[in-house]
């Protein structure tokens, strides 16, 4: 799956359960490094949604980090809660 800037922040916020392709079990979404990429939107109003950033799919992380402490690439995620 593919997933914009702003979804990839709410899930370092709420660390999801979710289903890795090639993986039995499900998994417990921990980190994913965003340190470079533009800052989260807070509290955006129904009028202000903001220009999404250039580069939107570009330059995001390939892998996040699960709770077991392992990375994993987050195009193999299937099946999210």
């Amino acid at each position: 799956m593919k997933f914009p800037l702003i979804q990839l922040y709410v899930f370092n916020r709420s660390k999801p359960i979710i289903s890795v392709r090639g993986i039995e079990g499900k998994l417990q979404w921990d980190d994913c490094d965003l340190t470079e990429l533009p800052p989260e939107r807070l509290n955006p109003s129904a009028t202000d949604h903001g220009k999404i950033p250039k580069g939107q799919w570009d330059n995001l992380p390939k892998m996040f980090k699960a709770t077991d402490g392992k990375e994993y690439p987050i195009e193999d995620i299937i099946v999210l809660g």
